[in-house]
């Protein structure tokens, strides 16, 4: 990659950050990250029928204790619920509230459902090669200034 398109894809970066700010509003004290956590903890259950908060970790690939601050404060909202699993009750589950249900539903299948309907020009492949090179920007960023 030459330097000039590395600006332009840097550039493009910027752009989606605007595009992250121009979603819809969420309700008071409701931040994206707690949207991400709702979403993780709905598509883990869906697969797995249990969530753990390290799984939601390892699915979001953030710290174990940014989630477990992001899963109280879930929990505060009365969005999310932790409970013991029955056949060992040393381990924590999570589960979504109806309200958070109700969450994933209006701020992710319903909105993704709606944008992708507008953008059919598009393929998963050319989406899937977005998201390929926005990882590998993040793999190879140079190193923080210390």
């Amino acid at each position: 990659m030459t330097a000039a398109s590395l600006k332009l894809l840097l550039d493009a970066c910027f752009t989606a950050r605007r595009v992250i700010e121009t979603l819809p509003e969420l309700p008071p004290g409701m931040k994206p990250r707690h949207i991400h956590v709702l979403d993780a903890v709905s598509m883990l259950q869906a697969q797995n029928a249990l969530c753990r908060i390290s799984d939601v970790s390892a699915r979001l690939n953030v710290t174990l204790p940014s989630v477990t601050r992001l899963v109280q404060e879930l929990e505060a909202m009365e969005l999310l619920e932790k409970y013991s699993d029955a056949r060992d009750g040393r381990v924590i589950l999570l589960r979504l509230t109806p309200e958070g249900q109700a969450c994933v539903r209006r701020y992710v299948r319903n909105l993704h459902a709606d944008w992708s309907a507008a953008l059919q020009d598009i393929s998963d492949e050319q989406a899937l090669d977005a998201v390929h090179v926005l990882n590998r920007l993040l793999e190879t960023r140079p190193e923080q200034a210390k």
